[in-house]
């Protein structure tokens, strides 16, 4: 379950046609009431740029 967002940056803008790719780090996991609670850095990159396009601190719980 999609259970929120810590942060949620957008240091680059995204041109038309651009090519982007995605990255998903795990950053933690920890145990809670009835599953585990992740905590996920998801990084979209931009072709040719320094700067990545976003960069989101998202929390997910998965229950059993």
């Amino acid at each position: 379950m999609n259970y929120g967002v810590n942060k949620v940056r957008f240091p680059a803008a995204v041109p038309v046609g651009s090519r982007v790719r995605g990255q998903v780090t795990l950053e933690a996991a920890e145990d809670v009431r009835g599953g585990v609670q992740t905590t996920m850095v998801i990084t979209v990159e931009l072709q040719d740029s320094e700067k990545p396009a976003c960069i989101v601190e998202a929390i997910s719980r998965w229950l059993a």
